[in-house]
């Protein structure tokens, strides 16, 4: 199967090109024992999509979701996560601290 190479996400504009998961694919990590999605983008579902599957997905299977993750300058590795949100009482998402230590 061929591999679309990635295209870095503009950080001047919002461009809904992003590359993003398959619902499919989210139902499969769950099966496969993960809890925690990280994408390099602004959504996990395409920036044109109206019922966001794979959010739909990740709430009905208790995942979490990390988007924008920047790591160009991270080494490969193995890595502690610790993603500290705020607290939020009125919003169904909120931004993290994360950072990841070896």
């Amino acid at each position: 199967m061929p591999v679309r190479p990635c295209r870095r996400s503009a950080t001047d504009r919002w461009d809904d090109r992003f590359t993003a998961y398959a619902a499919a694919t989210i139902e499969r990590l769950a099966a496969l024992g993960v809890t925690l999605i990280g994408i390099d983008t602004a959504s996990i579902d395409p920036g044109d999509s109206k019922q966001l599957p794979s959010h739909q997905a990740t709430r009905r299977l208790n995942m979490r979701v990390l988007e924008n993750l920047v790591l160009d300058d991270v080494p490969e590795g193995d890595y502690e996560l610790i993603a500290l949100p705020l607290k939020l009482t009125q919003a169904d998402a909120s931004p993290v601290r994360a950072l990841a230590t070896p």
